[in-house]
């Protein structure tokens, strides 16, 4: 009892790690200051949102513990959701309803971001990108195919992560901008 316990506990930890350095990547002004997304609660979730999606993504291919990681990241996400909301003083009777909303949008961005990415065709990601962020609004304003470009490097620098370092919460992200320089975490 008391292993599965540790274990369980060792996995939110590694999940807090994976979910903290997506969210410092999601905070780099690059997305922000030079694509053009909105620096707004909605700017910054979609941005978030992209990065759990391609740990996820990578997650998945570690087998039954990389799925469980996975599992614990959104439960992490939506928690820091929640709380998020409720900082930003939503009623107690509106949270619920609006973390229903964020969980349909998370599985949406997995979906949608995950098959664009299995495609070779560089334009299914960046079809992919403009439908799930039109609502922040003119897809005009935003630089989507450097945003697609960044998320196919992204996944790049990702897959070749050994399971071990990626199950103890250990990655690397490209710098936005196409630097050669890593943000490690």
């Amino acid at each position: 009892m008391l292993g599965w316990l540790k274990r369980r506990f060792d996995r939110a930890q590694t999940a807090r790690k994976l979910y903290g350095s997506s969210v410092t990547q999601a905070r780099r002004p690059t997305f922000y200051a030079d694509w053009g997304i909105p620096d707004t609660p909605q700017g910054r979730f979609e941005m978030v949102v992209l990065h759990v999606v391609l740990v996820v993504r990578r997650l998945t291919r570690e087998g039954a513990a990389g799925g469980r990681l996975a599992r614990a990241l959104n439960e992490v996400f939506i928690a820091d959701m929640d709380d998020t909301m409720r900082e930003m003083t939503f009623g107690d009777l509106r949270v619920p309803r609006e973390i229903k909303q964020v969980t349909a949008a998370l599985l949406d961005r997995h979906k949608a971001y995950s098959e664009a990415l299995a495609e070779p065709q560089a334009s299914k990601l960046q079809e992919a990108l403009t439908a799930q962020l039109h609502y922040l609004g003119d897809s005009g304003q935003f630089d989507i195919v450097s945003l697609a470009d960044y998320m196919r490097r992204a996944a790049s620098a990702l897959d070749p992560v050994p399971g071990t370092r990626l199950l103890d919460g250990n990655l690397d992200w490209p710098q936005p901008d196409g630097g050669t320089a890593t943000q490690r975490s």
